[in-house]
């Protein structure tokens, strides 16, 4: 068995050597050809997704709506399917509050409300805390949810504390509502209450909860931009994780599409 996995990663590294050389900033093309290679989307599928998510602008400019939500359901590889979502957010903005809310509410593809709910976003900002915070609890679809409850905190930020989030990233009204103080407590762990690349990524993987993980991670996020590792150093980062570990993994699927677009 240890033998298999040592020839699985030698044959990943195989696979993706043409890409570490890759520097700061590949073009449409390179980027095109990371989401369209089936034996990287096999062997490192966040690697495709973070190439696609720095071809969502490329796709809204050059497909349709129709095709993109073709792509969506039946894009061949993880990156495909990622920048057709996020090129719909893109094209759904053009949508009035009842197609976004019907999208977003709607009994769908989870892809298709996740698209609708960013440009949703735009609208839901109007609403009251309390409302806003009851939407979080109470909304349709998981979605809707986060969406009004990443709203939620944006509008209360000035009563944040550290310790409150740390609270609520654990223990909170909704799932949703953790996973956002989370995100918003990532803050702190930058600032007033600074913590290591180390213990971020050991928060990363091995947080209470969901809500103190991606606490961990997004802070790492941020970090990690700063920092001086490369396309490769991340890919091989992301390689060597797997399938452990989402929210770590996600961090540096995220710090990756962002060395690919710098």
């Amino acid at each position: 068995m240890k033998r298999k996995g040592i020839l699985v990663l030698a044959l990943a590294s195989c696979a993706l050597i043409l890409f570490f050389v890759v520097g700061m900033g590949i073009s449409v093309t390179e980027l095109e050809d990371i989401v369209g290679d089936e034996i990287i989307n096999r062997l490192a599928p966040n690697i495709s997704m973070a190439a696609g998510m720095k071809l969502g602008s490329v796709y809204a400019d050059s497909k349709t709506q129709e095709e993109l939500e073709a792509l969506v359901n039946s894009g061949v590889t993880a990156g495909i399917r990622t920048a057709a979502k996020m090129a719909l957010s893109i094209v759904y903005a053009q949508k009035t509050v009842i197609e976004l809310t019907a999208l977003a509410t709607g009994d769908i593809d989870p892809a298709f409300r996740e698209a609708a709910s960013a440009p949703l976003q735009n609208f839901l900002i109007e609403m009251p805390a309390d409302d806003l915070k009851t939407m979080a609890v109470s909304g349709a679809t998981h979605e809707l949810r986060l969406t009004a409850a990443d709203l939620y905190y944006l509008v209360t930020r000035g009563d944040l504390t550290a310790e409150k989030l740390e609270n609520e990233a654990v223990q909170n009204d909704s799932d949703e509502l953790a996973y956002v103080a989370g995100v918003y407590l990532a803050g702190f762990y930058l600032s007033f209450n600074p913590k290591t690349k180390e213990e971020l990524e050991e928060l990363a993987r091995n947080g209470e909860s969901e809500g103190m993980r991606v606490a961990g991670a997004t802070a790492l996020i941020n970090m990690l931009i700063q920092s001086d590792l490369t396309a490769g150093d991340l890919e091989l980062a992301i390689q060597a994780l797997g399938d452990g570990y989402p929210e770590l993994l996600q961090a540096y699927t995220d710090v990756l599409a962002h060395r690919y677009g710098s």
